[in-house]
């Protein structure tokens, strides 16, 4: 029957539809309860940490952090506004409440601890760590002053620790960014979107009085292919080409005969492009006055390739060196691509890459082939206790909705081979591995901590008038947990 189910809902998810893996009545099958370790806090581990603890009662959950604070992407990925997306982790934290999941943060897997002792301690790994590598092109001046990645420039403004100490300067007057996905958009709309409109949402305050000194007028998005291969939504462009005080420029070149006759096309499966070419069709033709000095400037230049990002002085950025290239084919959703010999400069102050994310290797143990994990419904390749879902088993690619469905195949995955698991050898999950992480001088942070953190976020925020003020230091962070510890401990022994 079981294997029956997993098909059930294999397939379910392949049409992008969400179904309650419980409707479907996993059971125990022994007395030994086993133990699940999942390696990442985002969306996909809290999906399978959802999927197990619905369908399993006896199963222990663990999850492991490598910062002391958990949600991942939504906290430090989605944009601050877009708190609507943000609010997915009222759903994670309802998880967390059951007696039978327990969080560790600030423990790095395969640095702090490695996947072989995780794997001795657990029935089963869930690897859901995302693709925590960025992507960078490998061009002359990628390491120029003021040229950013996404992961650098989305983690600075959303107060990723990491990124804290970078040095964005924004007193020019124009932003390149190489990429058309979701995450490019994200990031010129936090360059164009008034600063106003900004205030309330959870957007660090460093970031923000940066924003509202800023002096870019001009945004760039540079692809390398046509418009029906634009990797963002229609949504996501509208949220930049709809606001009041933009106005959206398109070559005339992008709406060729095959992009007409393509716009045309009848196919179900491709009405998504056809939107988000029909929509930036319509906004190429709306230009608005632009004789205010609020007004700012998006500028969509595609069939471009970037070759040098090249300096003035100081090491600065002050262009990027552009080949154009043509589409060629009279199918312009399969259309193939050649350089020409034209060169175009376009000049800039700030650059941003938007080009993707790379899967981080954790460990030998791992099968990687093309930066994906090996597996079959999440259960990985070879390894029958070991299992992985999000970013790091398909790629950076998709949305929330994409993480949920993907989470649900590979938490019936799991629970197909879990009682098997948890008969074949004796576990006893955090028991054994947080002592080895405290003989080894970390401090580690459990929900309880993360729910002081988050009240001080939050007050903090209120006081700012924002929906929270994110702390941005992991120390500061480990100090706040430790001050909720001890005030706690005074307050008992009153």
């Amino acid at each position: 029957m079981l294997t029956n189910v997993l098909k059930q809902i294999t397939t379910k998810c392949s049409v992008s539809k969400l179904y309650c893996v419980a409707s479907f009545g996993f059971s125990t099958l022994g007395n030994t309860q086993p133990h699940v370790c999942i390696v990442g806090s985002g969306p996909a581990g809290f999906g399978v940490a959802q999927t197990l603890l619905k369908n399993h009662e006896q199963v222990q959950v663990d999850m492991f952090e490598k910062i002391p604070v958990p949600f991942g992407l939504i906290r430090y990925g989605v944009s601050p506004d877009h708190q609507d997306v943000k609010n997915a982790i009222n759903g994670y934290s309802q998880t967390a409440t059951s007696e039978r999941f327990s969080f560790f943060g600030n423990v790095d897997i395969g640095q702090d601890v490695s996947l072989p002792e995780l794997l001795s301690a657990y029935h089963a790994v869930v690897l859901c760590y995302g693709a925590q590598e960025e992507a960078t092109f490998n061009i002359s001046g990628k390491n120029l002053k003021n040229v950013f990645s996404s992961k650098q420039f989305v983690g600075w403004y959303n107060g990723n620790p990491e990124f804290q100490n970078l040095d964005v300067n924004l007193s020019g007057k124009s932003a390149a960014i190489i990429g058309v996905g979701n995450v490019a958009l994200d990031c010129a709309r936090m360059l164009l979107k008034p600063t106003e409109q900004l205030q309330e949402t959870d957007i660090t305050s460093s970031a923000l009085k940066t924003l509202q000194k800023s002096n870019i007028k001009s945004v760039y998005l540079v692809g390398r292919r046509g418009p029906m291969q634009m990797a963002c939504t229609r949504k996501e462009l509208s949220e930049v080409a709809g606001l009041e005080c933009v106005n959206t420029f398109v070559e005339e070149n992008c709406f060729s005969k095959s992009v007409e006759t393509a716009l045309k096309s009848k196919d179900l499966a491709r009405r998504k492009q056809r939107r988000l070419v029909a929509y930036l069709q319509k906004v190429s033709k709306q230009v608005k006055d632009d004789t205010s000095e609020d007004t700012k400037k998006l500028y969509l230049k595609l069939l471009r390739s970037p070759v040098a990002l090249e300096s003035k002085n100081d090491d600065l950025i002050a262009n990027v060196k552009l080949i154009k290239r043509e589409m060629q084919g009279e199918d312009a959703f399969n259309p193939t691509f050649t350089d020409t010999n034209v060169v175009e400069n376009l000049p800039c102050d700030i650059v941003v890459s938007c080009i993707g994310y790379q899967n981080a290797v954790i460990s030998d143990d791992i099968p990687f082939v093309d930066g994906k994990i090996m597996n079959k419904n999440g259960k990985v390749d070879d390894r029958k206790d070991l299992f992985t879902c999000g970013w790091c088993s398909h790629g950076a690619k998709g949305v929330l909705a994409d993480s949920s469905n993907d989470s649900l195949v590979t938490g019936a995955s799991v629970l197909s081979n879990l009682d098997q698991l948890a008969s074949d050898k004796n576990c006893n999950g955090s028991n054994d591995i947080v002592p080895k992480i405290l003989q080894r001088g970390l401090q580690i942070t459990s929900w309880k901590d993360w729910k002081t953190i988050d009240s001080f976020e939050i007050k903090r925020g209120q006081k700012l008038g924002k929906v929270r003020e994110k702390v941005v230091s992991c120390d500061e962070m480990l100090q706040i947990a430790n001050e909720g510890k001890s005030n706690e401990a005074n307050t008992s022994e009153k």
